[in-house]
């Protein structure tokens, strides 16, 4: 374990790394942002999930400060070791956090985690597509594909809500005090 002070720097640092960089996009895209919203949806949606599961979503790509983000694609594709790089991953967690919360997680927990991950990065996509990034397109694509090819392993709530996510509307909610 490093020092607290060297944590907590390496923890923000890595909450700045920028996601989605082989992408032109508009605005910021990074893991503190997509963590925290992974965790508003969490809190909304399964509000006595367990602490494990919290602080693995805080953790999960907090590596990324290190490693980098490495495009899905290319973790499909073969270019980089899965494996390897869930090692390395997994060390500096444990390096940074003093233990690592994926490896405590129950398989629903998981399979919330991983649902909870692709989802935010599609509707980062939806949010881009609202504000005329036509390039989040193909994103979007790839990812609906993975949502309902896989659909065995997500949790039983993330299938029922899964259509309302695509087919919404996604213009901004309205002011408090708006009429809607």
């Amino acid at each position: 374990m490093i020092s607290l002070v060297r944590a907590i720097k390496f923890a923000r640092e890595g909450a700045a790394v920028k996601r989605c960089h082989t992408i032109q996009f508009i605005g910021n895209y990074d893991v503190g942002g997509h963590s925290f919203n992974m965790l508003a949806m969490l809190r909304i949606w399964k509000p006595d999930a367990s602490l494990n599961l919290v602080w693995a979503i805080i953790e999960h790509d907090a590596p990324e400060r290190s490693t980098g983000d490495v495009p899905a694609p290319a973790k499909w594709a073969g270019i980089i070791d899965k494996d390897e790089l869930n090692l390395v991953e997994m060390e500096i967690t444990t390096r940074i956090f003093g233990d690592d919360s994926c490896q405590k997680l129950t398989l629903e927990e998981l399979s919330w985690l991983k649902a909870l991950d692709i989802l935010e990065l599609y509707l980062w996509c939806r949010d881009q597509v609202e504000l005329g990034n036509r390039n989040a397109l193909s994103m979007m694509a790839r990812i609906e594909k993975f949502i309902n090819k896989n659909k065995a392993s997500w949790p039983k709530e993330f299938n029922e809500q899964w259509g309302e996510f695509m087919f919404a509307d996604w213009t901004p909610v309205p002011e408090l005090g708006d009429d809607e």
